[in-house]
């Protein structure tokens, strides 16, 4: 019988290296969102891809992570700011 990998809980060893990848509205300044949101947090952000349209852009955003509560604090304020349309 196989295992099913759904019903396995994932063990994430903190603090560690998180990516999150951001799709935002192309007119906006993604180092603007990133200073409103991250505030002075330490963090890289790099270009990763533009929408055929042009109406979007996308950017992955690496962060040190300190637990899972931080993990998901980040990703909620993240994804308030109305500037991000898409978070993965």
């Amino acid at each position: 019988m196989k295992d099913d990998i759904c019903s396995k809980e994932i063990s994430i060893e903190y603090p560690c290296s998180w990516r999150y990848k951001l799709i935002v509205i192309a007119k906006s300044d993604i180092k603007t969102i990133t200073k409103r949101v991250l505030k002075n947090r330490e963090h890289t952000i790099n270009f990763s891809h533009e929408s055929k349209n042009g109406g979007y852009k996308s950017y992955n955003l690496d962060i040190l992570v300190f637990n899972g509560k931080d993990r998901e604090e980040l990703f909620e304020a993240l994804k308030a700011d109305s500037d991000i349309k898409f978070i993965l």
